[in-house]
């Protein structure tokens, strides 16, 4: 599907499928999905892989010919379908797929494929779009004639409409977001199509409160959608609706449903941001004619509809009225929203959702009064000020400040004259009566006294909070009065704060430069006598950011402006600075200070903090700015753009709107400013250090001070993630991104506003390596060690900001924070607590992590601070730990950049300067940090290994310097011979955890003397026996000339196995995929191993020779493998019954004996042996197969003489092990061969396979059944490894497997069964000579090619399938029918079914479908085994796996044949089970059968509808019910009309209960109408979820029935209570569909029965 998608998109145009082609792809498609099509428990794969080993695999060839299925074969057909969709045949084929797979959409059809058709219809939508807009572009090379044309695209948007509505209102949330996102892609192109059904879905849904899920979800659709609703040049009709719809949402903004009040709050939001305008327009005259078609009624799918734009703009002005309503009902609604939810002063203490909501309210309620005309804000000023003026309630101020906030943001002059004077006078009246000035610290208990104070100084706050600061210039005395009032007199912490935070959003206002609010047009279109007349007709018109029509404005400080602002800062801001510091001298002398100084304290220090933030817009950071710099995108693009702007991105600070430039008197003042504010900061923090830090409010002050003064200039990262969330939102609603030159005015003023904070954030980064922050930083070290929670907290994110904005400050900190984590007299959970908090900051980390003269200190001291039990301390410690070792690199070597990059640069830099000399510098810069970085990397691991040899490091630890370990150790570093030693030690540790901790880490280790002695040493053995061959030399060594036979090949393991000398020195090819279809041109090959004994690793790298030596000198120590077998044989975490192969633990066996040869195994024999004929223990038997099969995978190099010593000993002692296998331990030597033999020349284990062929060779007369069943399940492994190389070596064994064909025990006869389909299968392999004579025989096997997917095998394979049918037919024959279970017969078919239940299930599928369909027959009958349950149940799983298999067209039509050819049968049982078989194989091969074999298929089935039985006839009415569901229109109207006659006249009546005249004249008549109703109630239910036009009429027919003798009676009560369960939810639009006569004549039918009627 992958390759033949891709082929479609390359080569569009170009490219031409034929109809069988596609036919199959769609096929294979609908296979994709997995439909559940029968109640069958028996699901066929939809792909075979074999997985060799953990650390190895591959995929064996599909079976059905297929590609192994993947996550994206959803979006791959999708893609196929929409660009080969100008193609009529798939257009065709992709309405009846839409057919099929309707009724798995409908939300009732809830299952595991719900969520891969969801994916797969918003591809659809998705691709059409992509593909149209491409087409529709100028540069478009497509042809013309393989272009979409319109009624393409509209006959193609129909059936994915449909389906989307019925995801609309799904069970699963994904697939409702799938369904607007597939609404939304196909309005951009057809809204017509989509908008005429939605709308009178949506306004019923909306309009629902009775189906809270179905007025969320549409409240969702119209969030979705509300752009491209909105969008009068795009949808005209859109805008008549956009009155109407915002009324009928209204509701939704409700308190108690935070979900449905966000859909509907983002509806609106976006309605605005698409420039909807809300102001009343004139609509003059008489309303013209309207038509009466119904919205979800088209006129003609195929053709556009006309449009009557008279009606459509009479109708949308006429619409505007509502407005003025709406915005009245509206506000009334959001101010009772932010009264209620639980917001506070501390928004910390609100619900996560409730904020999200209150900030969500506040944008849309600003941006609709922005959006709305002139003559609605007197009444918007009426409201919102009653509203802010009438309650005085702390628990709503937050949200009440949002709704003031908004309205200042949108009418800046209205808000304040409104409100502005009323909170001065109110704030005025309150100081002078003593409000406000009781001394408190508390954050959470407010006095009720300040109620009324509090309420309208936080009004005044949010009124200055979004303006410039042109509009309070008017109001500059009573501001400052209030200033004034509320940060010199007042006490409580409260009142002061936001006395604070309104001095900082005025100086804010003031010096801020950013673009103006604007509306969604520029101000002089807005006020254009066309636009206030004609606004509709702009509504998501959005021209270019080019175009002078955009015209965003910018607010830049004038200097009245700054004027006020320096006022600001002389009178309010500067004096703080010296108040503070005497106020903090004359606490440090008094002996105790008191509370009110302890509140004067904190109000200072919050006064001046808000007041430094302010000043951050009128100096920039030092640094000189780049002049004349454009916006830069790179800023806010990338990864990381949500954190600080990296650096690394411009190296130079660049212009940020900033008041005064650099070196101005302005700006000198605002810098002494700043650093005076720093010093007393230092001050502070010392103080609060030494003298209070107990009082946790003054000390998180003086934190937030300190980073206020070092970090804030003119914007910080919370604002900037801000406005980047709310530019994201645009990228979702309007899909925008950065190349975007078209989008909203309003997202673009966002846009600007991003790139401008972005700007001053990344000017942030050049505030200098000054002495005063690097002392800030020391100071607020200390204090993030500190006892108090809160106080660290604050302290750890203020020196997280500080070392982000003054890099070269946390190198000094680095070893503090260290120090705390290791062992002394005085050491403090709390303290450790803070410095791991530290460290796992971004700059930190990032400081341990790439600098090595910390790294190693930092890894030793996470490793030793197990000191401390505290669970907080060690979650902090593994936390940290983790994400280091996830990080860790070691030490790369440092390599000169090639000549040709030279060469370019030099060419580049246009100077011809040649870099030899830059170059050469930094290399030796680059080399001396590399030699330092080795040398501390060798420590580093030097003590890691101590703390693993140390006795007293808990286990917890000696895991973490093992995970360190691991990570440290590569390639590119030559091993420590101490580390070697130590693994090598404690491979016999006592602990269970340190020999886990040496597997993994010396099978590493022993990794990289292996890859490191073969790159250093050339000349090393090893390298020798590695060629790279053509392909003659591979597939036939012997033969001359430059071709070989490829089938000679698969006869070399038979002919090594009998001694052939020639085929054992053959070149070895590992890779088990080399040759199956075709040979390559060349091949990586090694060849024989030699004679004489040399071993494979002869030299040993010389960096890595200690290290070599170490682990041998160790390995080959006395005692040291019988302390291995010891201790590997212990069982560990798990039960005997959970023991498993450890496949690490094999990997370290293989690399130790490959590395150390034959010479190991001396030493490790008496040990592997011990343990082999430890037969009693099952750990000791996982023990033996792991080293077993370490051994024989890591022989892969030896000599030959090696190889000959070894298989003397390894043979006998596998003989010994196979004879004496257990349940329990069976599974450990599979698991071993497995691991052995993946990925390698079964001619390198002849050995093993003489034993497994001959030595211990299959019986099928023994007495031992588990032992000859272990013999298949092992020679079973073989086959699976080995496959196509191996099978004329097992056949040249002759296995007497058919022997067992009626074995008396289950557990033989499966295995039997399965080798032999093995073994059958494995004959396969088609192995072309080369690629390119697989080329050409595929191309001549037609526009299919060469069909791969069904093989009836060799001559010799197909004897074995006739034999065994032929011996069952025997028994048949000889078998009494009162023993089944025990005879022949039945055991006899027993295997036979488990032969192809093996392929069907396991294997390849190719040899079955080849041979199942002959034996159709056989298996029906082998159902009908009553007294064997067993064989019941294999012949229907085999049955249901034949007819779910995706065929070609011939073989298909062959199975349906052999179906209907069961029709036959005399025996109504066979009927009952062949019919559902029938129905599953036309629904999974329904696009290659062909028309005449479904149109069989179909009357077929209808026929047993009058069958004699009434199972049959009720097998028959589901069998059809599922056919109708494929059928085409023709096809049920003929269906339709056939049974309809069969009714005919009602039938006599039988009064008093008399007989009829005559009985079988009546019996037949009853027959027939039980058919024709059977028929008929098949369409109904073929379409649970829709109405066709044909289906009232067949309803009133079956209404006629009701009366009616049983079956006929009960079946027509059936089908009406399914049709009202399935259609209770949509009754009210499908009623629709029915005339009045006809709904008179169903109620009775359809209505549910009352219990009190």
């Amino acid at each position: 599907m992958n390759l033949v998608t891709t082929l479609v998109l390359e080569q569009q145009g170009q490219l031409q499928l034929t109809n069988e082609q596609v036919r199959f792809v769609f096929a294979s498609g609908l296979h994709f999905f997995n439909l559940p099509v029968s109640r069958s428990a028996f699901t066929l794969p939809r792909s075979v892989v074999v997985s060799i080993t953990d650390t190895t695999g591959f995929f064996r060839m599909p079976a059905n010919g297929m590609l192994p299925l993947k996550e994206e074969r959803a979006h791959t057909f999708a893609r196929f379908i929409v660009y080969t969709v100008h193609v009529p045949e798939t257009l065709e084929l992709f309405e009846q797929l839409v057919q099929m797979i309707e009724p798995f959409y409908h939300p009732s059809n809830n299952g595991s494929w719900s969520s891969m058709l969801a994916r797969f219809l918003r591809y659809l939508a998705k691709e059409l779009l992509q593909r149209s807009r491409a087409e529709a572009a100028e540069d478009c090379k497509v042809p013309q004639d393989a272009r979409l044309t319109r009624k393409m695209r509209r006959r193609f948007v129909v059936p994915v409409r449909t389906l989307a509505m019925l995801l609309l209102f799904s069970k699963g949330e994904d697939a409702v977001s799938m369904s607007h996102s597939t609404l939304k892609h196909l309005a951009e192109l057809e809204p017509d199509m989509i908008f005429r059904p939605l709308l009178d879905t949506l306004y019923t849904a909306v309009d629902s409160v009775t189906e809270t899920h179905r007025m969320i979800s549409a409240m969702r659709a119209l969030a979705k959608l509300a752009t491209t609703l909105s969008n009068f040049a795009h949808y005209p009709e859109g805008a008549q609706h956009v009155a109407p719809l915002l009324m009928l949402t209204l509701p939704g903004i409700d308190v108690n449903d935070p979900t449905k009040s966000y859909f509907a709050l983002s509806f609106i939001y976006n309605l605005c941001h698409n420039g909807v305008v809300f102001d009343e327009l004139v609509a003059t005259g008489d309303m013209p004619t309207v038509r009466t078609a119904s919205m979800e009624e088209d006129q003609d799918p195929e053709e556009p509809p006309e449009l009557d734009m008279q009606q459509i703009e009479w109708t949308t002005r006429a619409s505007t009225a509502q407005f003025e309503v709406w915005i009245d009902q509206y506000l009334r609604r959001v101010f009772a929203l932010m009264d209620n939810l639980s917001s506070s002063l501390d928004s910390s203490a609100g619900q996560l959702t409730d904020i999200k909501l209150e900030s969500m309210a506040a944008h849309a309620t600003e941006l609709v009064l922005i959006q709305s005309g002139a003559r609605y804000h007197p009444m918007v000023a009426r409201l919102i000020t009653e509203f802010a003026t009438s309650i005085t309630s702390l628990s709503a101020v937050g949200g009440v400040s949002k709704v003031v906030s908004a309205f200042a943001g949108a009418l800046p002059e209205l808000a304040l004259a409104n409100l502005l004077p009323r909170c001065c006078e109110h704030i005025t009246e309150e100081v002078a009566n003593g409000v406000g000035q009781t001394p408190s610290l508390s954050r959470f208990t407010r006095s009720h006294a300040d109620t009324t104070l509090i309420w309208y100084a936080s009004m005044l706050a949010a009124l200055t909070e979004s303006q410039d600061g042109r509009p309070l210039l008017k109001y500059k005395e009573q501001l400052l009065h209030a200033i004034e009032q509320l940060v010199d007199t007042c006490q409580s912490r409260h009142v002061y704060s936001v006395g604070a935070r309104l001095l900082y959003n005025t100086l804010a206002a003031l010096t801020r430069t950013a673009p103006a609010r604007g509306r969604s047009v520029a101000e002089d279109v807005w006020n254009s006598a066309e636009f206030r007349e004609n606004h509709f007709r702009y509504w998501g018109r959005h021209p270019d950011v080019a175009d002078p029509e955009f015209a965003i404005e910018w607010h830049v400080p004038n200097a009245d402006e700054v004027a006020f602002a320096q006022e600001l800062m002389r009178r309010i801001v500067e004096p703080r600075i010296g108040q503070l510091s005497a106020h903090i001298d004359a606490l440090a002398a008094a002996r105790e200070p008191s509370s009110a100084d302890s509140v004067t304290l904190h109000r200072l220090l919050v006064t001046l903090r808000f007041g430094i933030r302010g000043l951050g817009g009128m100096a920039p950071p030092p640094g000189a700015p780049i002049p004349d710099d454009a916006l830069i995108d790179a800023l806010i693009e990338g990864d990381d753009a949500n954190g600080m702007p990296a650096r690394r991105r411009l190296g130079l600070p660049v212009a940020g709107g900033y008041v005064f430039a650099a070196g101005s008197a302005g700006q000198i003042e605002v810098a002494d400013i700043r650093r005076r504010a720093a010093e007393v900061a230092g001050k502070a923090l010392e103080f609060v250090e030494q003298r209070s830090e107990g009082n946790v409010e003054n000390s998180k002050a003086a934190i937030l001070l300190t980073e206020t003064a070092v970090c804030h200039h003119a914007t910080e990262r919370s604002t900037f993630a801000s406005v980047r969330r709310t530019w994201d939102y645009g990228i979702d609603g309007f899909a925008l991104d950065s190349s975007h030159s078209i989008m909203p005015r309003l997202y673009a003023e966002r846009r600007a506003q991003l790139t401008h904070i972005a700007r001053q954030l990344h000017n942030t980064r050049f505030v200098g390596a000054a002495e005063s922050t690097n002392s800030l930083a020391a100071q607020l070290a200390r204090l993030c060690l500190s006892a108090y929670s809160e106080v660290r907290s604050y302290a750890v994110s203020a020196l997280d900001n500080v070392m982000a904005v003054a890099p070269q400050s946390k190198y000094a900190l680095v070893p503090r924070f260290l120090d705390e984590l290791g062992q002394s007299a005085d050491s403090d959970p709390e303290r450790m607590l803070g410095a791991l908090r530290v460290l796992d900051t971004q700059p930190m980390r990032r400081a341990c992590l790439r600098d090595w003269r910390f790294f190693p200190t930092m890894v030793l001291a996470l490793c030793r601070a197990q000191h401390e039990d505290k669970p907080q301390v060690k979650k902090a410690i593994r936390n940290t730990a983790v994400v280091q070792v996830m990080h860790v690199t070691a030490p790369v070597e440092p390599a000169a950049p090639p000549a040709q990059v030279c060469e370019m640069v030099s060419a580049l830099s246009g100077s011809g300067v040649l870099l030899d000399a830059p170059v050469a510098a930094s290399r030796a810069v680059c080399v001396e940090r590399y030699d330092a970085t080795v040398t501390a990397h060798a420590q580093l691991v030097d003590a890691l290994l101590d703390i693993l040899r140390d006795a007293g490091t808990t286990w917890r630890f000696a895991a973490l310097a093992g995970y360190y370990l691991d990570q440290l150790t590569t390639v590119r570093t030559p091993p420590s011979p101490r580390l070697a030693r130590t693994l090598a030690e404690l491979l016999t540790s006592d602990l269970l955890l340190f020999r886990e901790t040496s597997v993994l880490n010396l099978a590493q280790l022993l990794g990289v003397i292996k890859r490191r002695s073969k790159e250093a040493c050339p000349d090393i053995a090893v390298a020798q026996r590695r060629r790279t061959l053509s392909c003659p030399e591979v597939i036939q060594p012997e033969a001359d000339g430059p071709v070989a036979d490829s089938k000679a090949y698969t006869d070399l393991c038979a002919r090594a196995l009998a001694g052939d000398a020639d085929a054992i020195s053959a070149p070895f090819v590992d890779n088990p995929a080399a040759g199956w279809l075709a040979w390559p041109t060349t091949a990586k090959a090694y060849i024989a191993p030699p004679a004489e004994a040399v071993e494979a690793y002869n030299r040993i790298d010389s960096a890595s020779q200690a290290a070599y030596d170490a682990v041998r000198a160790e390995l080959f120590a006395d005692g040291k493998w019988d302390a291995i077998a010891r201790l590997f044989a212990v069982e560990g975490a798990r039960a005997a019954e959970n023991e498993m192969f450890g496949t690490t633990r094999a990997q370290l066996f293989t690399q130790a004996f490959a590395l150390f040869g034959s010479a190991l195994l001396d030493r490790a024999w008496a040990a592997i042996e011990a343990l082999a004929h430890d037969h009693e223990r099952v750990s000791a038997q996982r023990a033996a197969s792991e080293l077993v099969g370490g051994l024989l995978r890591g022989s892969k190099h030896w000599s030959q003489a090696a190889l000959d010593a070894m298989w003397a000993r390894l043979v006998p002692l596998l003989d010994a092990a196979f004879a004496r296998l257990r349940p329990d331990t069976l599974v450990f030597w599979q698991s071993a061969l497995k691991y052995a033999f993946a990925r390698r020349d079964p001619r390198r284990f002849v050995p093993v396979l003489r034993v497994l062929l001959y030595t211990r060779a299959f019986d099928p007369q023994a007495e031992a059944p588990f032992a000859e069943a272990a013999k298949l399940e092992l020679l079973r492994i073989a086959l699976g490894a080995w496959d196509w190389r191996v099978a004329s070596a097992v056949r040249a064994a002759q296995p007497r497997l058919l022997d067992a064909l009626a074995h008396p025990y289950k557990q033989v006869r499966d295995a039997a069964a399965s080798a032999m389909y093995m073994l059958a299968a494995s004959e396969f392999a088609v192995a072309f000579p080369c690629a390119a004579d697989a080329v050409d025989a595929l191309a001549r096997a037609g526009p299919l090619g060469r069909d791969y997917s069904c093989w009836s095998g060799t001559p010799r394979t197909q004897a074995l399938v006739a034999d065994m049918a032929a011996q069952v037919a025997a028994w048949k024959a000889e078998h009494v029918p009162s023993n089944e279970a025990t005879s022949n017969y039945a055991r006899g078919s027993k295997t036979l079914l488990a032969f192809f239940f093996s392929g069907f299930r396991y294997g390849p599928r190719r040899l079955a479908l080849a041979h199942a369909p002959g034996l159709l027959a056989q298996f029906s009958e082998l159902q009908e085994l009553h007294d064997d349950d067993e064989a019941a149940r294999l012949a229907a799983a085999v049955l249901q796996f034949l007819a779910q298999v995706l065929y070609t067209a011939p073989a298909a039509e062959d199975v349906a044949a052999r179906l209907l050819a069961l029709l036959d049968s005399s025996l109504w049982h066979v009927v009952t089970k062949s019919l559902p078989l029938l129905c599953t194989l036309t629904f999974a091969n329904r696009f290659v059968l062909a028309r005449d074999v479904r149109a069989r298929i179909l009357d077929t089935t209808a026929l047993f509808l009058e069958h004699d039985q009434i199972e049959v006839r009720h097998a028959a009415s589901a069998s059809l019910t599922s056919l109708v569901k494929c059928a085409s229109s023709r096809v049920i109207a003929d269906i339709n009309q056939r049974f309809s006659a069969k009714l005919g006249a009602p039938l006599p009546r039988r009064r008093g209960g008399r007989p009829a005249r005559d009985p079988g004249a009546y019996a037949r008549r009853v027959l027939e109408r039980h058919a024709g109703v059977l028929g008929l109630s098949c369409l109904v239910l073929a379409f649970p979820y829709t109405i066709p036009e044909w289906m009232p009429g067949v309803l009133v027919q079956l209404s006629g029935c009701i009366d009616d003798p049983n079956p006929i009676q009960s079946t027509v009560q059936r089908t009406f209570a399914e049709f009202r369960r399935t259609h209770m939810d949509t009754w009210h639009e499908d009623r629709k569909r029915f005339s009045s006569e006809q709904l008179e004549i169903l109620t009775d039918m359809l209505v549910s029965p009352c219990y009190y009627a």
